[in-house]
């Protein structure tokens, strides 16, 4: 049985020597039983790297959460293309009630001149509050960073199973409230602080704005949650029979992510699947992403239409062809795009 080193040897000299090399025809000729969904087809590239990758690919639940964390971190850095240029970044260091945690800022061109109080977003990393981390959601930062024009802090939450439900959440809130305190040191208008995570990270999101209105706190002015795992471990969104393996983020993964993240008398709470709070009424605006390649994808267009029903302003934006993760996948360029859409959302909303 191959190492994992040469496993991940593997997977980048695929990814990198065929999924970027590879001339279009060349794709074309190798995806032409196009894979669907709801009737919907995958980008022909996406399915090109899924293809390629299945032959390497190794399952999480069989390993250790620190393997676990260790094998992700070599995906990001496979998956992800050059980041973009920005203008800084700082290392930052944010005291919570779990002790000092660490945080990252990072800056647009020109976030130094004398024009002060930017928008900001505070971000969540994805990866089932067990896995991810600042450095496998550096690139990501940086193109969000960039493209929306905003400084943005990503946090460093404390990841379970270590730390199980509401560890994540604790630090996600205590975060989101130091960097309203100390905006303007930090450049940011305080009035101007948005929320925003990728799948998990979009959970987290999701709750930190839920407590903010509930604790009579300052609200985030924009909530941004990208393929958000709003709903309980057993929501029959993720029983879809197509969507069990093959994308990326497959069943018996999420099911791993809920156990390791939420304990068996917690899983009702809906400060864990927000799709289950009493009221969605007075929450910030939001922009959501889905994908309809994804196993999340049923739960995020169910909190859209809660969101809508309970009169809270909704940017709704769908990949038809894309899958759960294309964010930290930036080889792609289908991702690339999607990417530049929905910061493209985030920076409408924080400048309106």
């Amino acid at each position: 049985m191959p190492t994992e080193k040469t496993v991940l040897q593997k997977i980048e000299a695929a990814v990198v020597g065929g999924l970027l090399g590879a001339p279009e025809s060349f794709v074309r000729r190798m995806t032409k039983q196009r894979w669907t969904v709801g009737g919907e087809l995958l980008d022909r590239r996406t399915q090109f790297m899924f293809t390629i990758g299945r032959s390497v690919e190794q399952s999480m639940p069989n390993m250790t959460a620190p393997e676990a964390r260790a094998y992700y971190w070599r995906l990001c850095r496979v998956l992800e293309a050059t980041p973009p240029e920005i203008g800084r970044t700082s290392e930052l260091t944010i005291p919570m009630r779990s002790g000092l945690r660490p945080a990252r800022a990072y800056y647009p061109p020109g976030a130094d001149a004398p024009i002060h109080g930017r928008p900001g977003l505070v971000y969540y990393h994805g990866g089932g509050h067990t896995i991810g981390s600042l450095e496998t959601h550096d690139t990501l930062c940086r193109r969000l960073c960039r493209e929306a024009s905003c400084i943005v802090v990503s946090v460093d939450y404390r990841l379970a199973p270590e730390h199980p439900f509401p560890a994540a959440l604790e630090d996600s809130y205590d975060a989101y409230r130091w960097v309203r305190v100390n905006a303007h040191e930090l450049g940011i208008a305080s009035d101007r602080v948005a929320v925003g995570g990728d799948s998990a990270g979009g959970n987290l999101a999701a709750v930190v704005s839920a407590l903010t209105r509930d604790e009579a706190q300052p609200m985030p002015c924009i909530q941004l949650l990208i393929y958000p795992g709003v709903g309980p471990v057993d929501h029959i969104g993720r029983k879809k029979p197509e969507l069990q393996k093959g994308y990326g983020l497959d069943a018996a993964t999420t099911r791993w992510f809920s156990e390791n993240y939420v304990p068996g008398d917690e899983r009702d709470n809906p400060l864990a699947a927000p799709l289950r709070l009493p009221s969605h009424r007075g929450l910030p605006p939001a922009i959501i992403v889905t994908a309809q390649f994804d196993l999340l994808c049923e739960e995020g267009l169910e909190y859209v239409s809660k969101l809508g029903r309970a009169g809270v302003p909704v940017t709704h934006q769908h990949q038809k062809n894309l899958h759960h993760g294309f964010a930290t996948m930036s080889v792609l360029p289908r991702a690339r795009e999607a990417i530049t859409e929905l910061a493209a959302a985030l920076r409408d909303a924080l400048y309106a």
